[in-house]
């Protein structure tokens, strides 16, 4: 089996310095918090993070779980594209995300053949149950297990 998590920043503070400097807003602080919330009876599979290296992305990120993850800013920079490309070149069965719009809403859109917009927030699972490898998924293939 397969899985995918996605998980969209929260809501940043105003561009009073460079984007990828600006802090989680106290909008965004609560929206991380609910999200902690929602998340603490998910049962997640074991798997590698991956971050985007923006300050409110490691926020996001610091308040939803205090699991290693491979901070980066590929994350920041890249297409949704490009998101997929790494994406499947992971070794691990469970990959979990946590990054930037529109790529974020791009992959999740891509790989369920949904319309998936991320807000702020958001947090959606996609599974492949049949699958044993990144490089058997395709285009419309995931199952949206979870999605808020």
């Amino acid at each position: 089996m397969i899985d995918l998590i996605l998980i969209r920043h929260a809501h940043a503070g105003p561009y009073t310095r460079p984007d990828e400097a600006r802090h989680l807003s106290e909008r965004g602080i609560s929206e991380a918090r609910n999200l902690a919330k929602k998340l603490a009876d998910y049962i997640f599979p074991e798997g590698i993070w991956y971050v985007s290296d923006a300050i409110r992305t490691l926020e996001t990120y610091q308040i939803l779980t205090d699991k290693p993850a491979e901070v980066s800013n590929f994350w920041y920079h890249a297409s949704g594209p490009a998101y997929l490309e790494k994406i499947v070149q992971s070794a691990a069965s469970c990959v979990y995300l946590v990054a930037h719009n529109p790529s974020i809403s791009y992959v999740a859109s891509y790989l369920s053949g949904e319309d998936i917009q991320m807000d702020t927030a958001n947090f959606v699972h996609l599974q492949w149950p049949t699958l044993d490898a990144w490089e058997e998924v395709t285009q419309g293939s995931a199952t949206v297990k979870t999605r808020f």
